[in-house]
C-alpha cells in the first residue's frame, strides 16, 4: 500500500483546491524555500492518519488547520489521500479486496470528520486501519524528523536497547510478563486472604462452636432446673390466692362496720360547732361596747405625741452633730495653732542660728583679711631685708596645711613630727617584743593541753567545714541576686495583669458580639483542614490604620471589600461554598486570583509638586500597616486606586483635574467621594453623634489582641524566674540559718574548751603581734619620708639668695589663696543674710496666720456655747414630751389589756372550732379512705380471680389435677416447709441467666460447627490450587524472559548487520556496531546467556575504533544516528516512510549517498523525502517543489527520467 495523491483545499497554506501526484510507488522528494508549504504536506499526512498530538504538526487547536483561522473567507479544511491498495501483502487488515482506499479528513466549525471511500467513519477506526501496516501516526517510527536522528546519535544505553525492542516486538513480552507479575501479586494477596480467613475467621469460629456446644448443654440443664421451681412457685401464687381472697372478705366487714361509727360522730361534731358560733357573737358584742373605741382613740393620740417626740430627738441628734462638728473644728485649729506656734519659734531659733552664723562669718572676713594684710607686710619685709629669710619671728600663722607655711615652719614642723614617730617606733617596739614573750608561753601551754585533750581538733576541723560550706552558701546567695520585694512586686504585677486581662477579654469579646459582621464562620470543608493556611480572614481584619484621622477616608475607600475573606487560592473558595455550611452570603478574595490597577509612585509624586503640598494627598494603601510578604497584592486590590485627600478643593483636582495626571477616586478626611465619572457623594459625617469607624473598632480590636498577648508573656516569664529562684533562695536561706545555729553552738562549745581558749588567745596575741608589725613599718615609712623632707630644707636653706626668691614665691602664693578665701566669706555673708532675710518674711507670714487662726478659734468657742444652750434646752424639752408619750402609753396598755381579755376567750373559742372542724375533716377523711379501701379491697377480690384464672388458663392441666395437693405438709407442695424467698431468688437467678444466655447460645452450633470445618477444608484445597497456579506462572514468565532474549539477540545481529552496511555506505571506510553496555561484547562474541542491559554505538575508521561519540564531528555522529534508525526500518519495514530535512546537518556528498541507501535497502517502501539540498531529490524518481504565491502554497511536480530509467533496469 503506497501514496498515490493527496488533495489539499484550505489547509493551513493551501487556500485552494490542490492536487499533490502522482506520487512515485518508492522514492519521492519535496523541495522549496523556507516557508513555502513544503512541511504542509506532510502534516497534512499526519492530519488524515488522525494524529492527537497537534503540537507535532505545529498546531494548537483545530482552527489552526484551516486557512489563516478562517480569517480569509475560507471557514473549512480538508485532506484527501489516495492509497494504492493492489500490492495485498501490504494491504490493511479487512480492506484487502480494494485496489484503491481513499481517506479523507474535513475540520470545520472546530468538528472534526473522517471519510473512507466516501463513507463516514471513526477516528479509531482510521486508526485500527493505519496500525495494521505498522503506521501508528501517535508512535509514528515511519516518520523522522528534523532533529531526531540528532536525538539517536546522543541517546544513552538504555534508551538504544529500547529501540532495539521496540523494533524486535518484545516490549509486547514487557507488557505480558507486567499482567503476570499483577497476577502473582493477586495470588499473593489470594493466598494472604486465605490464611488471614483461616487464622482470624475460621479457627476462631470453630472454637467458638465448640464452645458454643457445651454452653448450649448447660443452656438446657439449667432450663429443666428452671422449670421444676417456676411451678412450684406458681402452685404457691395460685394457693396464696385462695387464701388472700378469705382474709379480704373479713377485711371488708371490718372496714364498713367502721364507717358507721365515723357517719354518727360526724353530726355530733356539727352541732358543738354551731353552739361555738353563738357564744363568739355574744363576746364581740360586749367588748365593742366596752373597750373597742376607747383603744382606738388613745391610739390615735399616743401616735401623734410619738412622731412630735421623734421630731424632737431628730432636731437634738442634729444640734449634736453641728456641736461634735464645731468641737472638731476647734480641736484641729487648735492643732494648727499649735504647729504654727512650733514653726514660729523654730523660725525664731533659726533666725537666731543664722545671725550667730552670719556673726562668725562676718568674723572670717576680718581674720582672712587680716592675713592678707600680713602678707603683705611679709612680703614687703622679705623684699626690702628688712627681715630674715626663713625667720620664725617674721612667720605667718594661718591654716593648718603646708600650703600656708614658710619653708622655715615648715622645717621646724617636720622636726617635731620626727620626734613624735621616733617616740611612736619604740613603744611599738616594746609591744611587740612582749606579745612575743606571751606567744611563747601559750604555745607550750597549749602543747602539753593537746597531747590530754583530743576533742578540740575535731571540733575545730567541723567548725571550719560548717565555716566553709557557709561561705559557699552566702556566696551562692549573693549570686543569686534575689530580691524578695521584687518577686511580691510581680506577683501584684501578675495579679493585676490578669485582671486587666479579664477586663480586655471581656471588653474584646463584646465587640466581637456588638460586631459579628467581622466574624467569618464556617465548618472544614475536608477532614484536616489547616485554618490558618487556607483562610486568613476578613480584609478589614488584615491591616491597621496608621492614624484614626484616617479611618473614615479609608473605610470609604475599601467599600464592601473590607467584608470580602481572603483565602489563599480559588480552590479553596470552591471548597468553602460547596462544602463550609456558610450562614450567609459571602464574596471571596482568592490571593491567587485577584488583581488591581495600582497608581504609580511617581505620578503621586509628580501631583504633589504640582500641589505645591507633599501632605495634601496619599496613596490609600500606604496609610495602612500590613504584612507586606503576604497582602501586598490584596492591599493593591483594596487600595491601590484611591486618593485620600486633605480637602475638598484638592480632591475635586485630583479627581477632574487632567493636569494632575491622576484622574483617579479621591476621598476627603471628611468622607466626600470624587469620582472621576463625574458622580460626588458626601455630607456632614462628623458630627458629635458619629460612633467609631469600623476600622476604628478594629484597630482597637487588634489593640486589645496584642494587650492580651503581652499579658501572656511579659511579666508572666519574668514571675516563673522570680518563683523558681525564690525556692533556691528559700533553700539557701536555710542552709544559712541551719549552719549558723550549728555554729554557734559550736562556739560554745570551743568557748568552753580549755584549748579553744588558749587558742583564742594566742590568735589575739598573733593579731596584735602583726598590727603592731605594720604600725611600726608604717611609722618607720613615716620617719624615713620626713627625714627626706628635712633634709631639702636644709640644703635650701644654704644658698640664701635662692631661698629669699623661693620664700617671696611661697608668699605671693599664699596671698593669692588668701584672698580667694575672702571673696569666698564674703559670698557667704552674703547668702547668709539673704537666708535670713527669707526667714524674716515667713515668720511674719506664719503670725499674721496664727493672728487670724486664734479669731476663728474664739468664734468657733462662742458658737459651741449657743450649741450647748440649745442642746441642753432641746433635751428638757424631749424629757417632758417622753413623760407625756409614757402616760398614754400606760393608759392605752391598761385598756389594751381589758380588749385582749375579750379576744383571748374568742380565740379560745376559735381554737376549740379548730380542733372540731379538724375532727371532722379527719373523719371525712377517714371515711373517703375507708370508701376507697373498700373498693380496693373488693378490686383485690377481682384481680384474685382474675389472677387464678390466668394460672388456670395458663397451667389449667396441672394446676387442676394438682391443686388439692397444695399446702399438705410432707407432700411435693409443702409450702410451710419451702424457702419461698430463697426459690424466688433462684428462679429469678435462673430465669436472668437461662435469658442471658438464650442471647448467646446458638442451637444451630452442632449444625454451623460441621458446615465450618467443611469450609476449612475447602480453603485448604483453595491454598494449594493457587500455590500450583502461581508455580505455573513463575515458570512462564521465566520462559517469556528467556523468550524475549533471544528475539532481542536475533533483533541485535541483524540491525547490527544492516547498522554496519548502510554506515560504510554512507561514510566510505568505515564501519560501526551495536555492543553490549555489560561485557562491551559485539554480536559475534556475545555469551549465549548474556542479558542485555544496554547498547553502545561504537564507529570504526580504517583499522581504529572510536571510544566514544565524542571523538566524531557533528556530521559523522548525524550520520551514525541515521545509520542506526534506517537499520530499524530495515529490520521492522513499514509500507510508507517520511523524512523531514533529515540532511539538513551533512554536506552534499553525504546527501546523495543517502539517496543511494534508499534506492538500495527499501526497495518495497515508499519514500517521501522534504529536502533542500540536491544531492538527496537528485535520487528521487519524482520531484515535487512547493512555491508561495499571493500568499498561497502551489506545488508543481517533475519527474527525474534517468532515474526512472535506472529503477525500472
Amino acid at each position: 500500500m503506497h501514496i498515490r495523491e493527496i488533495v489539499l483545499e484550505g489547509f493551513k497554506s493551501y487556500a485552494t483546491r490542490t492536487t499533490v501526484g502522482p506520487f512515485d510507488e518508492h522514492f519521492n522528494a519535496i523541495t522549496g524555500l523556507n516557508g513555502s508549504g513544503k512541511s504542509n504536506i506532510l502534516d497534512s499526512i499526519c492530519f488524515v492518519m488522525g494524529i492527537t498530538s497537534l503540537s507535532q504538526v505545529r498546531a494548537q487547536a483545530l482552527s489552526d488547520f484551516i486557512y489563516k483561522q478562517g480569517t480569509a473567507g475560507v471557514t473549512r479544511a480538508s485532506v484527501s489521500i489516495m492509497f494504492d491498495n493492489r500490492n495485498k501483502e501490504q494491504a490493511p487488515d479487512g480492506y484487502k479486496m480494494f485496489d484503491e482506499l481513499t481517506v479523507t479528513r474535513i475540520v470545520e466549525s472546530n468538528k472534526s470528520k473522517y471519510l473512507l471511500n466516501g463513507k463516514n467513519a471513526t477516528q479509531s477506526a482510521i486508526h485500527d486501519l493505519f496500525k495494521s501496516v505498522s503506521l501508528n501516526v501517535n508512535n509514528p517510527r515511519f516518520l523522522i524528523l528534523q532533529g531526531q536522528v540528532t536525538k539517536v546519535s546522543k541517546s544513552k544505553p538504555q534508551e538504544i536497547l529500547g529501540l532495539i525492542e521496540e523494533a524486535a516486538g518484545t516490549r509486547m513480552y514487557d507488557q505480558k510478563k507486567a499482567e503476570a507479575l499483577k497476577t502473582i501479586a493477586k495470588k499473593d494477596d489470594k493466598l494472604k486472604e486465605i490464611r488471614t480467613t483461616i487464622d482470624t475467621d475460621i479457627t476462631p469460629t470453630i472454637n467458638k462452636l465448640q464452645q458454643d456446644e457445651q454452653n448450649y448443654k448447660m443452656y438446657t440443664e439449667l432450663k429443666k432446673r428452671y422449670k421444676l421451681v417456676n411451678d412450684q412457685l406458681i402452685a404457691y401464687e395460685y394457693w396464696q390466692l385462695i387464701t388472700s381472697v378469705k382474709q379480704t372478705e373479713t377485711d371488708v366487714e371490718n372496714m364498713e362496720l367502721q364507717t358507721n361509727q365515723c357517719q354518727k360522730r360526724n353530726g355530733l361534731i356539727t352541732d358543738e360547732i354551731q353552739q361555738i358560733h353563738s357564744e363568739v357573737k355574744i363576746i364581740e358584742k360586749e367588748r365593742n361596747e366596752n373597750v373597742g373605741n376607747e383603744v382606738s382613740e388613745l391610739q390615735t393620740v399616743y401616735d401623734k405625741q410619738l412622731i412630735e417626740l421623734r421630731n424632737l430627738t431628730n432636731d437634738n441628734d442634729r444640734v449634736s452633730k453641728q456641736l461634735t462638728q464645731y468641737k472638731q473644728q476647734l480641736t484641729d485649729s487648735e492643732q494648727q495653732h499649735k504647729q504654727l506656734t512650733n514653726s514660729i519659734e523654730q523660725l525664731e531659733k533659726d533666725i537666731d542660728s543664722s545671725r550667730e552664723e552670719l556673726g562668725e562669718l562676718d568674723k572670717k572676713v576680718l581674720t582672712d583679711t587680716e592675713h592678707v594684710k600680713q602678707l603683705q607686710r611679709r612680703h614687703e619685709a622679705v623684699s626690702t631685708g628688712t627681715a630674715v629669710v626663713g625667720s620664725s619671728s617674721q612667720a605667718v600663722s594661718g591654716p593648718n596645711d603646708d600650703s600656708r607655711l614658710t619653708n622655715k615652719e615648715k622645717l621646724d614642723k617636720y622636726k617635731e613630727q620626727r620626734g613624735e614617730v621616733s617616740t611612736k617606733i619604740k613603744q611599738l617596739q616594746q609591744r611587740i617584743d612582749h606579745s612575743s614573750g606571751e606567744l611563747k608561753k601559750l604555745r607550750t601551754e597549749q602543747k602539753s593541753l593537746t597531747s590530754k585533750q583530743g576533742s578540740y581538733s575535731t571540733m575545730h576541723t567541723e567548725f571550719d567545714k560548717k565555716k566553709s560550706t557557709l561561705n559557699q552558701c552566702e556566696k551562692d546567695l549573693a549570686k543569686l541576686q534575689f530580691d524578695v520585694e521584687r518577686l511580691k512586686q510581680y506577683r501584684t504585677d501578675v495579679r493585676n495583669d490578669d485582671e486587666n486581662m479579664a477586663r480586655d477579654q471581656n471588653r474584646l469579646q463584646q465587640m466581637k458580639r456588638q460586631n459579628h459582621q467581622l466574624d467569618f464562620q464556617y465548618t472544614n470543608p475536608t477532614p484536616n483542614f489547616d485554618r490558618t493556611k487556607h483562610v486568613h480572614g476578613l480584609v478589614a481584619t488584615l491591616f491597621n490604620i496608621n492614624d484614626k484621622k484616617y479611618a473614615q477616608a479609608l473605610e470609604l475607600a475599601a467599600g464592601g471589600k473590607l467584608f470580602n475573606v481572603v483565602v489563599d487560592t480559588d480552590e479553596t473558595s470552591k471548597l468553602l461554598f460547596k462544602y463550609g455550611d456558610l450562614k450567609k452570603r459571602i464574596t471571596f478574595a482568592p490571593l491567587n486570583r485577584i488583581s488591581s490597577n495600582l497608581i504609580p509612585k511617581n505620578k503621586i509624586e509628580s501631583a504633589r509638586r504640582e500641589l505645591g503640598d507633599s501632605n495634601a494627598i496619599f496613596l490609600a494603601k500606604d496609610l495602612v500597616k500590613y504584612d507586606h510578604s503576604k497582602y501586598e497584592t490584596l492591599m493593591n486590590y483594596v487600595f491601590g486606586s484611591t486618593i485620600i485627600c486633605s480637602t475638598s478643593a484638592i480632591a475635586q483636582r485630583v479627581a477632574f483635574d487632567e493636569k494632575l495626571g491622576l484622574n483617579a477616586m479621591a476621598i476627603t478626611l471628611d468622607g466626600d467621594i470624587y469620582n472621576p465619572a463625574g458622580i460626588l457623594s458626601g455630607g456632614d459625617r462628623s458630627g458629635a453623634n458619629r460612633g467609631p469607624t469600623l476600622l476604628e473598632i478594629v484597630a482597637e480590636m487588634n489593640q486589645l489582641e496584642e494587650h492580651i498577648r503581652q499579658y501572656n508573656t511579659n511579666n508572666r516569664q519574668e514571675l516563673t524566674k522570680l518563683e523558681r529562684d525564690y525556692v533556691q533562695y528559700q533553700n539557701l536561706q536555710q542552709q544559712i540559718d541551719s549552719l549558723t545555729n550549728e555554729m554557734q553552738l559550736l562556739e560554745l562549745k570551743l568557748a568552753q574548751n580549755d584549748e579553744h581558749r588558749l587558742q583564742t588567745e594566742i590568735t589575739t596575741l598573733e593579731q596584735q603581734e602583726l598590727n603592731n608589725k605594720q604600725d611600726l613599718d608604717t611609722q618607720r615609712n613615716e620617719e624615713k619620708i620626713l627625714n627626706e623632707k628635712i633634709n631639702d630644707l636644709e640644703k635650701l636653706f644654704k644658698n640664701e639668695g635662692e631661698a629669699k626668691k623661693k620664700e617671696l614665691a611661697e608668699i605671693e602664693q599664699l596671698m593669692k589663696k588668701a584672698e580667694k578665701q575672702v571673696d569666698l566669706s564674703r559670698k557667704y555673708s552674703r547668702d547668709m543674710q539673704t537666708h535670713i532675710k527669707d526667714l524674716e518674711m515667713q515668720l511674719d507670714t506664719q503670725r499674721t496666720e496664727l493672728d487670724t487662726l486664734t479669731s476663728d478659734m474664739n468664734t468657733l468657742r462662742s458658737t459651741i456655747e449657743t450649741c450647748t444652750q440649745s442642746l441642753n434646752d432641746g433635751i428638757e424639752t424631749l424629757s417632758n414630751k417622753q413623760i407625756e408619750v409614757d402616760e398614754l402609753l400606760a393608759n392605752l396598755q391598761t385598756k389594751r389589756s381589758r380588749l385582749t381579755e375579750y379576744n383571748n376567750r374568742i380565740h379560745s373559742l376559735h381554737q376549740k372550732e379548730q380542733q372540731l372542724i379538724k375532727e371532722r375533716r379527719e373523719i371525712e377523711l377517714q371515711l373517703e379512705k375507708n370508701k376507697h379501701s373498700i373498693v380496693d379491697l373488693q378490686n383485690i377480690v377481682k384481680e384474685s380471680a382474675r389472677r387464678r384464672q390466668l394460672i388456670i388458663d395458663k397451667h389449667g392441666r396441672w394446676i387442676e389435677e394438682e391443686k388439692e395437693k397444695f399446702g399438705i405438709p410432707g407432700g411435693q407442695y409443702d409450702f410451710a416447709s419451702m424457702n419461698i424467698t430463697k426459690m424466688q431468688k433462684d428462679a429469678k437467678d435462673d430465669k436472668e441467666k437461662v435469658t442471658k444466655m438464650s442471647k448467646h447460645v446458638d442451637e444451630r452450633a452442632m449444625t454451623l460447627l460441621e458446615q465450618k470445618r467443611a469450609m476449612y477444608k475447602q480453603l485448604l484445597t483453595k491454598q494449594k490450587k493457587v500455590l500450583k497456579d502461581k508455580a505455573n506462572i513463575e515458570r512462564v514468565v521465566a520462559e517469556w524472559d528467556k523468550k524475549k532474549q533471544e528475539a532481542l539477540r536475533i533483533a541485535w545481529h541483524r540491525v547490527n548487520k544492516s547498522f554496519g552496511e548502510i554506515f560504510s555506505t554512507l561514510l566510505h571506510n568505515a564501519n560501526a556496531k551495536l555492543t553490549s553496555l555489560n561485557g562491551h561484547y559485539d554480536t559475534e562474541r556475545a555469551p549465549k546467556d548474556l542479558v542485555l542491559t544496554g547498547l553502545e554505538i561504537k564507529v570504526q575508521f580504517g583499522s581504529l575504533w572510536k571510544e566514544t561519540l565524542d571523538e566524531l564531528s557533528g556530521g559523522q555522529r548525524s550520520l551514525a544516528g541515521l545509520s542506526l534508525v534506517l537499520a530499524l526500518l530495515q529490520y521492522s519495514p513499514a509500507p510508507l516512510y517520511i523524512l523531514d530535512e533529515v540532511d539538513a546537518a551533512l554536506d552534499m556528498s553525504h546527501t546523495q549517498n543517502i539517496g543511494l541507501v534508499i534506492r538500495k535497502s527499501f526497495r518495497n517502501a515508499q519514500f517521501i523525502i522534504v529536502s533542500l539540498k540536491d544531492g538527496m531529490f537528485s535520487n528521487a524518481n519524482v520531484l515535487f517543489t512547493t512555491k508561495f504565491v499571493n500568499g498561497i502554497s502551489t506545488v508543481s511536480r517533475a519527474e527525474n527520467v534517468p532515474n526512472k530509467k535506472n529503477k525500472d533496469k
